[in-house]
């Protein structure tokens, strides 16, 4: 039997088919003729492709038109028609007249034009408002004062009213600033030197110098040595007698610190030693005129209260020879001694005694 492709088969047009067409099918190996209808039929229930793509959305439609306006609603009755409703006897105006409320209490009299002058002030890390002073009024000046509170002025600052805002949001960066221009090329020091009172001086490659500030000196010393009393015309102190150690101070070399105009003041025959929280030392020294009979000099300081820095018993030999005497001691300042200064009195028991060479050194060590 020949073979015919399926390609080689003759091809009818749809026009050509009538009901009475049958159509030949394989069904499980086994043919079928079909009619065109029943044919029909099983196409549609067994012969289905693959699902097709979603198709494109369609177009909106046609918004449709705007309905008719409704009617009118009717008009409400006014405030007055409700009150006569409710069982009020009267006008309107006599209405209208009666909702005036009563006459109010008489309110504070007001401050007649005067104005609070406030400043602020620091509550722990709150700022308040203080009333200082009233300005600008006529009549009588108010008196009260405090602080501006919630709700008027109030005398205790825990009841005042902060006034500092919250912590803003941190600022934006700014932009970055041009580049400056070169600047002029620095001097070079060409050496510096130390001065005699402490300060320095730098002097610079071009000729030029500067010279600092002389800094303050902390410690110091004065010696005064008394022009009045020698050995041809002594002091002479009676038996049993206390009386100021004297000192004219004509001859005084002094190296101070600074602020101290002087360690002696010969008019009050003091010695000053003002600086409260300071530490001095002070050495007393003269000469006592030669005498054959032995006895005791006492040397002490005040400061004019009941409390005494130094006080010291010596002993005079008696051998006929001059004898000198050095009484040596620290002082701790305080405001007494800041205040009345040092009084240096020497003491006689029991014989007169005189001194001469009188000289009082004061340095002040912190």
């Amino acid at each position: 039997m020949a073979e015919t492709k399926l390609n080689d088969l003759p091809v009818t047009s749809l026009t050509d088919f009538t009901d009475n067409d049958r159509f030949i099918i394989t069904d499980d190996g086994r043919a079928r003729q079909l009619p065109r209808s029943t044919f029909q039929t099983w196409l549609l229930a067994n012969v289905r492709g693959e699902k097709g793509e979603q198709g494109f959305t369609g177009r909106d439609g046609i918004d449709g038109k705007d309905g008719k306006n409704g009617l009118d609603g009717k008009d409400g009755i006014d405030a007055y028609q409700i009150a006569v409703s409710l069982g009020y006897v009267g006008t309107k105006a006599q209405w209208i007249a009666s909702l005036k409320g009563a006459t109010g209490t008489k309110g504070a009299d007001g401050f007649n034009g005067w104005t609070p002058q406030l400043k602020t002030t620091n509550r722990n890390t709150d700022v308040v408002l203080e009333i200082t002073d009233w300005v600008g009024g006529t009549g009588t000046k108010p008196t009260v004062l405090g602080f501006i509170g919630e709700t008027g002025i109030v005398t205790n600052i825990n009841n005042a009213m902060n006034i500092r805002g919250t912590k803003g949001d941190t600022g934006l960066t700014g932009l970055t600033g041009a580049t400056g221009a070169n600047g002029v090329d620095g001097k070079t020091v060409a050496s510096i030197v130390f001065n005699a009172d402490l300060s320095a001086t730098v002097n610079y490659t071009d000729g030029t110098s500067v010279t600092s500030d002389t800094p303050p000196v902390q410690y110091g010393w004065g010696t005064y040595k008394d022009g009045q009393y020698t050995d041809v015309s002594p002091f002479n102190i009676a038996t049993a007698t206390q009386t100021v150690v004297p000192n004219t101070a004509a001859i005084n070399i002094e190296h101070l610190p600074t602020g101290y105009p002087s360690f002696y003041n010969p008019t009050l025959q003091k010695y000053l030693l003002t600086d409260s929280d300071g530490f001095y030392n002070v050495r007393v020294k003269f000469k006592v005129v030669a005498s054959n009979q032995p006895s005791t000099i006492n040397v002490s300081m005040s400061k004019a209260t009941t409390d005494t820095p130094f006080s010291e018993d010596r002993t005079l030999r008696g051998d006929s020879k001059i004898q000198d005497m050095n009484f040596n001691t620290v002082v701790y300042g305080d405001e007494a001694l800041a205040t009345n200064g040092l009084t240096i009195y020497v003491k006689t028991y029991d014989r007169a005694i005189s001194i001469y060479n009188i000289e009082v050194t004061v340095a002040k060590l912190i």
